[in-house]
Parts: C-alpha cells; sequence; structure tokens
C-alpha cells in the first residue's frame, strides 16, 4: 500500500515534546529556574490564545515523561521488539506519580510559585545563587538565573524585582573584582563578557539592576567583547549581535551577525543550520539551543530575511529526528519559535492541506482549537495503486505555517530491490570474500550471483549515510539462509567516534544508534558460508525509531554457495 502522511500544527507538536519535569530528590538552581521558566513561558500564551490553553489540557493527559512512539506499522512492531529501546519507546521509566505536569494550568501555576519559592530561599546574602541550595556562589548559576528571568519579563510572567536587583548588585562585585582585572587583563574569557552584558540588555531599565553597572561599565564590555567578535561561536555572536543592535551600533550588529548566517548552510530537505560544533558540551555550544537563538535573533535584527523559515524547518526537523530530553532546549525552541510565529501571524491559526494521489484527492482541516496535526493519511490499498497516475504526489497548502509530508511503501514482494533507496538516509551493501594471498588477507569484491565454496569467508560492508543527526536510528541486515555469523556475542562498540550496539539474531545483524551524527560510516563484520545452494538476501534497511517515515534500504542480493 502507498500511505501519505501529513504532519501540521508544527508548533504543537513542539508543545507537545516539552518533557514533563522530574521531581528529583536533590535539585539544583538550573533546574528550578528552568521549571520556573519553562511553566512560565507556556502559561503565558494562554490568556492570549486560548486555543494553546485548551491543546495543553489536552497534552496534559498524557502520563510519561517523554513522547511514546508510534507502532501502528505491523513490520515496525517487530522492529520495536528487537531493539533495547523498549522502556524509551514506551515515553520513560518513571511513574506518573514522579512526574510535574508543566502543561497543565492549574500543577503549572503552582509549580511556578514553589519554584520561584525555592529560588528565592537559594538565594545567598551576597545576593548570588549557588548551584545547589546551601553551596558556595556560583557567577555563571547567578547569571543563568538572572538570564531565565529576563526571558519570562519578556512574557509577562510575574518575576521579584528585589530579587534581581540583589543578584545584579553581586555580579556587579564580581565583575569589579574579577572580570576586569582577570578576564580582561589576561585578554581571555570573553564568552562570560559577552553573555553578561546580553543578558543586562535584556532588561527593560535600570530599576531592574540597581543601576550597578555605568554606562563605562558596558562600553567596555562590549568593546572587549567586539574586539574578540571571529572567535566567538554562533551562540555568542547571536548574543553580541543582539547587544550591539541595541546599543545602537547597528552596522557592527549586522557585521557580527552577517558572519553567522554566512557560515550557514540551507538545504530543501533540512532548512538552514550549522555543522555540529567540535565541543558541544559547552554551554555556548549547545546545537540546539544555538540554531533556537539564532532565529530568535533573525526575528529581531532581519526580521523579513528568508532564511528565518530554513531555521524553523531545521528545528521541526531536528524535533522529528531526536528525542528533546532537555526542558532547557524545548523551552528555548518554544521561546523562539512564539516570536517568530507571532511575527508571521501563524500561531493558532485554521490551517489545511489537500493531498492528491492520482484520482484520489482529500483535503485536511486544522483547527486551532484542535490537534488533528500529528498522523494524518492517505492510504491506497496494493490493487487500487495505478503506477500511471500515483507515481507523482501533490501536497498543496494554501494557509500559513509549515507542514511536512511524507510517502511512503508499506509492501512485502518476493522481488528483491535493484538499487539503494532513501532520502534523508542512505545505505548500501557490498560483499567481499576474504582470501590469502601471500602472507596477507585481501577483499574479492563478489557480484550479484557470484558463487562461493563452503568455508569461505564473507566480509559484508555496510556504507550509511545521515544527512541529519538523529537519535534512536535501527540499522538491520538480514543474512543468507547458507551463512553462519563468525561473532557470535553482541556487544556495545565505539568506532569512527560513534557508538552502537550490534546484536546478531538467527536471521540477521542488527546494529542500534543511540545518537547518529550527520555524515557517512561504514561498518563491516564477518560471515562463512556453511550451506550450499541458491540465497537471496533482502535489502538492508535504516530506519529513525522516531520518525518511521524516515528511511532507507540497500539494493537485494543474490548468493550462490557451490556444493561439493
Amino acid at each position: 500500500q502507498l500511505v501519505v502522511t501529513v504532519d501540521a500544527q508544527l508548533f504543537y507538536s513542539v508543545l507537545n515534546a516539552l518533557p514533563y519535569l522530574v521531581n528529583y530528590p536533590y535539585e539544583c538552581t538550573e533546574q528550578t529556574l528552568n521549571r520556573f521558566l519553562s511553566t512560565g513561558i507556556v502559561s503565558s500564551l494562554y490568556d492570549t490564545y486560548p486555543s494553546v490553553r485548551r491543546m495543553a489540557e489536552e497534552f496534559s493527559e498524557r502520563d510519561t515523561r517523554l513522547e511514546t512512539w508510534e507502532a501502528t506499522d505491523p513490520n515496525r512492531k517487530m522492529a520495536l521488539e528487537e531493539t533495547p529501546w523498549l522502556v524509551t519507546a514506551r515515553g520513560g521509566a518513571e511513574q506518573p506519580e514522579q512526574l510535574i505536569n508543566v502543561l497543565d494550568p492549574r500543577i503549572a501555576r503552582a509549580n511556578r510559585s514553589s519554584a520561584l519559592a525555592k529560588l528565592a530561599k537559594a538565594q545567598t546574602s551576597l545576593g548570588a545563587f549557588p548551584w545547589f541550595p546551601g553551596g558556595p556562589p556560583s557567577p555563571y548559576m547567578t547569571l543563568y538565573i538572572l538570564y531565565g528571568f529576563s526571558k519570562a519579563l519578556e512574557f509577562d510572567v510575574e518575576v521579584p524585582k528585589p530579587m534581581v536587583v540583589r543578584a545584579w548588585s553581586y555580579m556587579h562585585r564580581h565583575y569589579i573584582d574579577e572580570l576586569v582585572d582577570l578576564m580582561m587583563s589576561h585578554d581571555c574569557c570573553w564568552e562570560f563578557v559577552t553573555f553578561l552584558n546580553f543578558v543586562l540588555s535584556n532588561y527593560p531599565d535600570d530599576s531592574w539592576t540597581g543601576g550597578v553597572f555605568t554606562d563605562d561599565d558596558r562600553q567596555q564590555m562590549l568593546d572587549f567583547s567586539f574586539r574578540h567578535w571571529k572567535q566567538h561561536q554562533p551562540l555568542l555572536k547571536g548574543y553580541l549581535a543582539l547587544t550591539l543592535e541595541r546599543a545602537e551600533r547597528h552596522e557592527d550588529a549586522r557585521l557580527v551577525f552577517d558572519s553567522v548566517m554566512d557560515s550557514s548552510k540551507t538545504d530543501q530537505d533540512l532548512g538552514t543550520y550549522w555543522a555540529p560544533e567540535d565541543r558541544g558540551w559547552l554551554w555556548y555550544n549547545d546545537t540546539i539551543e544555538t540554531h533556537a537563538f539564532a532565529l530568535r535573533t533573525l526575528t529581531e535584527l532581519e526580521p523579513d530575511d528568508g532564511r528565518r523559515h530554513g531555521l524553523v524547518q531545521w528545528l521541526l526537523v531536528n524535533k522529528k529526528l531526536n528525542h528533546w530530553k532537555s526542558t532547557r532546549a524545548t523551552a528555548e525552541v518554544i521561546y523562539s519559535l512564539v516570536h517568530y510565529l507571532e511575527h508571521e501571524g501563524t500561531l493558532a491559526i485554521r490551517e489545511d492541506a489537500t493531498v492528491t494521489v492520482g484520482p484520489v484527492r482529500q483535503t485536511f482541516v486544522f483547527e486551532p482549537d484542535e490537534y488533528t496535526g500529528a498522523r494524518n493519511r492517505v492510504i491506497v490499498p496494493g490493487p487500487e495503486v495505478d503506477p500511471d497516475t500515483m507515481s507523482t504526489v501533490v501536497v498543496e497548502k494554501s494557509s500559513k505555517g509549515f507542514a511536512f509530508a511524507s510517502a511512503t511503501w508499506h509492501f512485502s514482494t518476493e522481488r528483491l530491490p535493484e538499487e539503494a533507496r532513501g532520502d534523508l538516509f542512505s545505505v548500501t551493501r557490498t560483499y567481499y570474500r576474504r582470501i590469502m594471498r601471500g602472507d596477507e588477507f585481501v577483499l574479492e569484491p563478489l557480484a550479484d550471483g557470484t558463487r562461493v565454496e563452503p568455508g569461505d569467508q564473507v566480509e559484508v560492508h555496510l556504507s550509511i549515510r545521515a544527512k541529519h543527526a538523529a537519535e534512536y536510528v535501527h540499522l538491520r541486515d538480514p543474512r543468507g539462509a547458507g551463512f553462519e555469523p563468525e561473532t557470535l556475542h553482541s556487544a556495545y562498540k565505539w568506532d569512527l567516534g560513534i557508538a552502537w550496539y550490534e546484536e546478531e539474531r538467527d536471521s540477521g545483524t542488527n546494529f542500534f544508534f543511540e545518537w547518529l551524527p550527520a555524515g557517512e560510516y561504514t561498518f563491516r563484520y564477518r560471515l562463512r558460508a556453511n550451506m550450499a545452494g541458491a540465497f537471496r538476501v533482502g535489502p538492508a534497511t535504516l530506519q529513525s525509531m522516531y520518525a518511521p517515515e524516515f528511511t532507507a534500504y540497500s539494493a537485494g542480493h543474490r548468493l550462490e554457495v557451490e556444493g561439493e
């Protein structure tokens, strides 16, 4: 059968992906802040957009921390049973009573008040915030919390001004005592200085900072950061560009941010994006936050730049292929998307999409107060598929907003695929006979139908390509019945900069990737021919467990083992 799927109302799909917060016995101030901020940003939309409130109430009925995987396709059910990710597929191991449902308006309001009270209690007599309550003052944690409060103010979330003023008083003392004397004198640590000045620019007036930072202080920091702008990472350049813009240094702001956008790539399938940073674990290198903040920066600096749509596309593709476990990153995306959607006039609007497959034509309507955009399908049963009229699928959308469409075959056939197929993913398979020549082994390519003898060693090469990084990806390679694996033990392996779990089964070999970065990789394993006969080997398949419409398969093969 031919299945055409339309996925619309994509802001709601991101909202639905917001991970539920978990009650931890030891709560750091960063977690507490994000509990306050994520509930505040989402709740602030409820009064302005009643349909968002209704959607949030509907989503709050989920009793798992994360979204569950879809398993409607019978072939996919079998694949799920083979994976080591059953807990993840079910949405996490937490019990419902361990979860804090940030989408329920009543729970969100109570939790926001509780989080604010915990932050007030954690603040030290100096005005600083520690990492954990009772710990030593942390300049970075204090600044991060001030950043969160500034974002809350943008969405009219009530923030206690005395708490903010005391924190800025501490930051100024830290700035005078350490930043000026150490960082600037040693010409280092511009990341922190840039972030500090940006957060200052986020507050509406000096009443929030107590006026402790003078214009000279701000100018000195800005000049220092701008002097090092070429060494900044994309996220930091976004901070610096907005700070320059707000200081009315418009040309400098565009110089800095143009360098960010000029280094981006735009692809029809992926949207607008940057290559992953080498040290993604650094606070200013998070991939999701970088793309989300680039959208936020572009919305303020160049609101009509066409690449803004590409950034949204990348974020939404990333959402489909990955599990956003971080509330911080998800809240950052929601924060940026709300600014973008409000500018575009596409938040909580009526959408539509019309699918045409030959003579079959179906229109889907998505009302703003009802979330039906996840899985809308046009299914053409096998006997009704007409290659002459259905080889082209047309999806039209007259309303604003993004929608994803995919066309997928569900099939079972005795005919082996003659070539590899895929889009965001691809996989090819090559067989080699491993033979001894002189004092070393060499690999001799095996063409389709080439005969081997019992006892011959065959090496399988699986070359895969991922255009976009993805989590929870399954590579399955069937094995011809006349061959046995040389490796009898399943195990985790590490190579090529990635880790995977390789599992041997009677029917074939599985590779499970919890994290598959964008790129090309080749995996090898060996078989031994042990039974005479002609064997048909089905295609190797590569599929995202989150978005099963992203799949690829190799060509099929025929292998013959000669009898004695």
